[in-house]
C-alpha cells in the first residue's frame, strides 16, 4: 500500500455518506409534516372548546346522546347539507352529507358517559376547520 485509500473504501464511503444524508432528510420531512398535521384547541364560545386534530374538530357536549344526535341532524339540515347517510346505534351514530359543491361532510356522534357526548365533524376530505367551525354553530343552535 502506498499510503493512498483503496477505492473500495471510497465508494463505500461515499455510499454510506449518501445513506445518511437520505435518512436525515427523510426524517426531517417526516417531523416537519408530522408537525403540521398536530391539534390545535379551538375557542367555539364563552363556555365552549374543541380540538381541531388532523382535519376533524372534536367537541365535547354537555347533552345526552339523543338530544345531541337530533340536532346535528337538524344543525346539518340548518347549514343547507344533503344528508346521505344515517347510521345510528345505540349509543354512537355516523351522519354522512354533501353541500352544494358535492364536498363529503361526515359528523360522527358518541356518547363518552352521561350527559357528555362526542361531536366530530370532518369537512371535506382534509377537513376544513372555518366550515366546520360554522356547522358546529349550527349544531349548537339545537344543543
Amino acid at each position: 500500500m502506498d499510503g493512498r485509500p483503496s477505492r473500495v473504501l471510497l465508494i463505500m464511503t461515499s455510499s454510506s455518506l449518501v445513506r445518511i444524508r437520505t435518512l436525515v432528510a427523510l426524517a426531517l420531512a417526516l417531523a416537519g409534516g408530522l408537525g403540521a398535521t398536530g391539534c390545535t384547541h379551538v375557542l367555539l364560545g364563552p363556555d365552549t372548546q374543541g380540538v381541531y386534530r388532523f382535519g376533524e374538530l372534536q367537541v365535547l357536549a354537555d347533552a345526552s346522546f339523543g338530544h345531541c344526535y337530533d340536532a346535528a341532524k337538524l344543525g346539518m339540515k340548518d347549514a343547507g347539507l344533503f344528508q346521505t347517510m344515517d347510521d345510528r346505534k345505540v349509543i354512537e351514530a355516523e351522519l354522512n352529507a354533501r353541500d352544494s359543491m358535492d364536498t363529503r361532510v361526515i359528523v360522527k356522534v358518541k356518547e363518552v358517559g352521561p350527559n357528555r357526548t362526542s361531536i366530530k365533524i370532518r369537512y371535506g376530505l382534509r377537513g376544513d376547520l372555518v366550515v366546520s367551525q360554522r356547522l358546529y354553530e349550527a349544531i349548537r343552535k339545537h344543543l
